[in-house]
């Protein structure tokens, strides 16, 4: 694979991976862009123009919407007009902002569980919290929803995303009604709110979910 091709390709790739971008991160857009365009001028000349624009929407077919800084006109162009330099360095940000939002998220999370682990965990059990959970939170930068369970001899932290910890959750639930008589109280996370919730209505929930899954 040549050179040229080499960059074709890798232009491509951030094309697809800007596109898959559900939500943009906070101060990632507008961003300045320049694009390469031909002008009766440039043509004369043999020499393109590199035009300066805002980038002010990405959308999943690849389209996207520049705003001309002068004129503030804007028009619905294509990703792939866009220098691989200037996709690249957007590329970067967008990770950097991001990381830096899913840290924060999962610090907050964490500040909010961890006056009702203190509160509600007897003694050294707290490294439940403090290191179980704590990773698991800090690993799925808290966008993973879960169910957290606590008691004053520990936590458990299941994840309900998939039908196989939903089943997890199931039997964790049976297992402390037949055999624990300390008190179990449950909070659910639906990945941006913690908040408590009865064992009736996570039952429910939790019939639902596994009936819908056969």
């Amino acid at each position: 694979m040549d050179f040229q091709t080499k960059l074709e390709s890798l232009h491509s790739e951030i094309v697809s991976a800007l596109c898959c971008i559900r939500e943009m991160p906070e101060n990632l857009l507008p961003f300045s862009i320049f694009v390469e365009e031909e002008t009766d001028e440039s043509l004369a000349s043999g020499h393109s123009v590199y035009n300066q624009y805002s980038l002010t929407e990405i959308f999943a077919d690849g389209t996207c919407i520049l705003e001309n800084p002068d004129t503030g006109k804007e028009e619905k162009r294509t990703l792939n007009e866009i220098s691989i330099d200037h996709l690249t360095e957007l590329w970067n940000m967008y990770r950097h902002l991001y990381c830096e939002e899913a840290v924060n998220k999962a610090n907050c999370l964490l500040q909010s569980m961890e006056p009702i682990a203190k509160s509600l965990i007897t003694g050294r059990y707290i490294t439940d919290f403090l290191v179980h959970d704590t990773n698991l939170i800090r690993t799925s930068y808290a966008n993973r929803p879960f169910i957290w369970l606590v008691y004053q001899s520990g936590t458990h932290l299941h994840f309900i995303d998939k039908k196989q910890e939903i089943l997890h959750l199931k039997n964790r639930l049976d297992f402390y009604e037949k055999f624990s008589d300390t008190d179990l109280y449950l909070f659910r996370y639906d990945g941006h709110i913690l908040f408590p919730v009865f064992q009736k209505v996570l039952r429910g929930w939790i019939e639902n979910q596994l009936k819908n899954e056969n």
